[in-house]
């Protein structure tokens, strides 16, 4: 069993490690790793998140509209994503306002995300001990 803080940093950490290969390497192999890494921590966050939300569950498929589960919790990290492979495969300098568009957006997106669904780490409930007179 891993340790509390460990647990909970295991997306961030995933998506960092990503973002950090993605930026610091140039071949197609690390591209590719990076990829899978950051899809990795998007995943694992993307199911947490589902699992820990407060709201009703029949009302979360309105505010997904057309699009799928995944396509729509998707969305943010392949904005992220697409403006960092621009910035890292790109050498036309005219690409980088839409990529620091996509980052901003992708970004804003996810901390919107993150904060609406009021995360909340699952709490086990308690019963009162009871005694039995005799």
């Amino acid at each position: 069993m891993l340790p509390t803080k460990l647990y909970e940093a295991l997306p961030y950490v995933y998506i960092a490690a990503g973002v950090t290969v993605l930026l610091s390497y140039s071949s197609w192999v690390a591209l590719v790793c990076a990829l899978l890494l950051t899809l990795a921590g998007a995943v694992v966050w993307i199911l947490r998140s589902d699992n820990r939300r407060s709201d009703i569950r029949g009302a979360r498929f309105k505010y997904g509209g057309w699009l799928p589960f995944w396509c729509y919790e998707m969305l943010p990290f392949a904005c992220v994503m697409v403006a960092l492979l621009v910035f890292a495969v790109s050498s036309n300098m005219y690409f980088y306002p839409f990529a620091m568009i996509l980052l901003g957006i992708g970004t804003h997106v996810w901390l919107l995300r993150g904060s609406y669904r009021k995360h909340q780490r699952p709490q086990q409930k308690l019963q009162p001990l009871r005694y039995h007179q005799r």
